[in-house]
């Protein structure tokens, strides 16, 4: 496997899955985890989303939060907007990054946010003159890359003119993401294969969903395609509305592990990071999808049976 030596991953556990949990998580609690997420080493956090408080009620604490959160050296902060009012506020609350989202699919697109894909492009050109003012940087995601819960397959062609539509108006950081879990790595390879050569210079981020339990092969196809930046939700915290049953993102401490084992560098300590998932868990009230906060790390080692340790046979 080509794979590079480092990558970097984006936690978005504070917003993707605190948003949709069904009880208001406390603000105190929320400033807790990502704190402990900085200590682990993350190096880009997504911490909140400044939406309209009716919409999104969970996160209707954004500001506080943002305000709170101990800033660690060497760790982006940055939150989702949906438009430039958000924006402004997210500025004034001095992230270092703003997030938006706009979907592949018109009837995805329609039904997340009750517009075409072109009126919310020309809020998204709103929001990065906001962020161009105030010198912080944008990072544009696009929901439903890999297939639409509605129209099901996503034409690569429609991908490639939304792509377009953002490179042309600034955009130099692009998100792919798998938002209900429908891709498979053979199409995240073929889909990558046709983009970045005809959008040189963007940084490309996969965010995956674990729907299909195939969000972390798809990360290691994204990965041999020169992929180095990478979407997690600590415990796999997260879902989709419009995918009933659906699990959350990737979860972060798992994807650490699998590169860790495989001698890829994240910067983060697995350690801490599975302490926060477990922390996450009681928070939330209940066990979450990861796999390493229940198995152990790879090299975890276990005692032998009296039965069995004295028949081993003398090494040779």
């Amino acid at each position: 496997m080509k794979l590079p030596e480092r990558v970097t991953i984006c936690e978005v556990g504070p917003r993707d899955g605190f948003q949709i949990e069904p009880e208001f998580i406390p603000t105190e609690q929320k400033i807790e985890v990502v704190n402990l997420l900085s200590e682990a080493g993350l190096p880009r956090i997504e911490v909140t989303s400044f939406v309209h408080p009716k919409v999104v009620p969970q996160l209707r604490d954004a500001e506080e939060v943002m305000a709170k959160v101990r800033r660690r050296p060497g760790t982006r902060y940055s939150a989702l907007v949906p438009n430039d009012k958000g924006a402004v506020r997210a500025v004034d609350a001095g992230v270092d990054e703003v997030h938006t989202v706009v979907s592949a699919s018109e009837s995805h697109n329609l039904a997340n946010v009750n517009m075409t894909i072109a009126e919310s492009i020309d809020k998204l050109r709103a929001v990065m003159q906001v962020a161009e003012r105030a010198r912080v940087a944008v990072a544009c995601g696009i929901s439903t890359s890999f297939g639409c819960p509605f129209e099901g397959e996503v034409p690569l062609g429609q991908l490639e003119r939304v792509v377009g539509r953002l490179v042309d108006m600034g955009a130099r950081a692009i998100g792919l993401a798998d938002t209900t879990g429908m891709a498979n790595p053979r199409q995240v390879a073929r889909t990558l294969e046709h983009l970045m050569p005809r959008f040189p210079g963007i940084e490309w981020t996969l965010h995956t969903h674990d729907t299909r339990a195939m969000a972390i092969p798809n990360i290691l196809a994204a990965m041999e395609c020169g992929v180095t930046h990478f979407d997690g939700s600590i415990g796999g915290l997260g879902g989709c509305p419009f995918a009933p049953g659906a699990s959350g993102n990737v979860c972060t401490e798992d994807l650490v592990h699998c590169l860790h084992a495989m001698r890829v560098e994240t910067g983060i300590d697995l350690d801490r990071l599975i302490a926060t998932s477990r922390r996450v868990q009681e928070i939330v009230g209940r066990t979450l999808p990861g796999q390493i906060v229940k198995a152990g790390k790879w090299d975890r080692r276990y005692p032998l049976p009296d039965t069995v340790a004295g028949r081993l046979p003398n090494a040779v």
